[in-house]
């Protein structure tokens, strides 16, 4: 049984996560707002949009191919796989899954920033 410790504690990550992130994107913006030069947030959201993309894309790929939460099987594997290479990757398994589940800790947070940041953009401004 999970402890509510646990779950305050999971939280209390994703919530510092999320002030880490917001914060850093609004200092890009606000060095290109101060300095006039825009290249500075042009450069820097790039540079964000690319770092939540490769979490996303690592976080794929350690969860198997996938975004659910449901295990592979033998059957959903690809058919030209050697039976090796499908031992090897179910005996895997759970430990990449473990790997992309704490690699949530920061697409989260980094996500919610930027639809934050896309609906000042689009909407309060």
């Amino acid at each position: 049984m999970k402890k509510p410790q646990d779950s305050l504690r999971k939280l209390g990550i994703v919530f510092l996560n999320f002030i880490l992130f917001y914060v850093l994107l609004r200092l890009i913006i606000l060095l290109a707002g101060r300095t006039g030069i825009m290249a500075i947030y042009y450069i820097g959201s790039a540079a964000y949009m690319i770092g939540a993309g490769a979490v996303f894309i690592a976080f794929f790929c350690l969860n198997g191919f996938t975004v659910n939460n449901v295990d592979r099987t033998w059957e959903d594997l690809p058919e030209q796989w050697t039976d090796e290479q499908k031992r090897e990757f179910l005996a895997k398994q759970p430990e990449r899954r473990a790997k992309a589940r704490k690699l949530m800790y920061i697409l989260m947070p980094m996500i919610v920033t930027i639809l934050i940041s896309y609906i000042e953009l689009s909407f309060l401004k």
